[in-house]
């Protein structure tokens, strides 16, 4: 979509970016009892003192566990087994989420989504239903993390599903269809789709809705440009181009919104940097070279720092977000992925 005089105008005409207190989001998960990251390549869930960011536990999985979502009591870590591939060449589609304990730090068991193949992307609703998608099946699956079944499924007719994003008041999820050009939109009392937003040219990549619920943000992958979302009208409010990446070749990207709601954070696997922007002037930008291959993004708190997964390379990048520079990395088991603080 043409969205060049809205990208100019940024901070204007955007629903409102409002502070957020602790717990506005369940999903955003910050914490100082423990951090766990998700290493895919070599199939490792590993466990890290907040404080010290020591590396205390490792726990082996099958191969290639990908995303990590946590209960809202903080108790329980869900990791997908999302297949050996990625999107467009899984040939082998795992059909598992594996449930581990935090406080014990301890692999519980599976929850087995078959006939549901290649879950990925994963976050609960206010009912305590897991979210998951289904990639190769089309899907979305809801899960009942008590009784480790699938009690629910909505058809999005795309095999490119690769995550999604839950609304604070739970009352809808959105789902971007990774190298196409539209997001789906859930209603999650009714488990169905309502409505698909169209025409994203530069194609849809990562997802996150900001704490206060205000706004649904969007990364596309063949231009450095983040969409906002009016999540009451469901439309693109506008858009705002990351400046300074230089030559962009189409990559994956994805994107967090610190839990105080003060900024969004981008990542750009190929280009090796991490954005953050100001989301109360999209225009007010940082940009950090990280390492190779960032992918999720973590906050250990409120948002005074972000915590970057560089994939290809190993390790995880630590962004002060209130003097705006890099202050830390340290290295991870190959193919560091997802983090989460709880």
């Amino acid at each position: 979509m043409d969205q060049g005089g809205i990208a100019q105008r940024a901070g204007a005409g955007l629903p409102p970016a409002e502070p957020a207190p602790p717990g506005a989001d369940g999903n955003a998960a910050a914490g100082t009892a423990g951090a766990v990251l998700v290493c895919k390549v070599d199939s490792f869930v590993e466990f890290y003192d907040p404080k010290t960011l020591a590396l205390v536990d490792a726990i082996k999985l099958p191969d290639h566990p990908h995303e990590v979502a946590l209960s809202p009591d903080r108790r329980k870590a869900y990791v997908s087994i999302y297949g050996n591939g990625i999107v467009g060449t899984n040939t082998r589609p795992g059909t598992q989420i594996a449930v581990i304990d935090l406080a014990a730090r301890r692999l519980d068991g599976f929850i087995e989504i078959a006939p549901f193949l290649a879950p990925h992307g994963m976050m609960f609703d206010r009912a305590g239903l897991l979210w998951s998608t289904a990639e190769l099946s089309n899907a979305l699956v809801v899960i009942d993390p008590v009784r480790g079944i699938v009690v629910g499924e909505v058809q999005v007719g795309s095999h490119r599903t690769h995550w999604l994003a839950i609304t604070p008041d739970g009352g809808k999820v959105y789902a971007p269809h990774r190298q196409l050009n539209w997001i789906s939109v859930i209603d999650v009392a009714s488990r169905k789709l309502v409505k698909q937003i169209p025409n994203f040219i530069y194609e849809c990549q990562g997802i996150a809705v900001a704490p206060d619920g205000n706004r649904v943000y969007q990364a596309s992958s063949a231009r450095p440009e983040v969409s906002v979302i009016d999540p009451r009208t469901d439309t693109v409010a506008g858009s705002i181009l990351v400046e300074g990446l230089g030559e962009f070749p189409p990559q994956l990207t994805r994107l967090r919104v610190a839990p105080d709601n003060r900024h969004v954070v981008v990542t750009y696997n190929v280009s090796g940097m991490a954005a953050v922007l100001d989301t109360r002037d999209l225009r007010r930008q940082h940009l950090f070279a990280v390492e190779k291959g960032p992918m999720g993004v973590a906050f250990p708190d409120q948002g005074s720092k972000a915590f970057i997964a560089n994939h290809n390379q190993g390790s995880v990048s630590v962004i002060d977000l209130d003097d705006m520079k890099l202050v830390h990395r340290f290295d991870t088991h190959k193919g560091a992925e997802t983090m989460a603080f709880y």
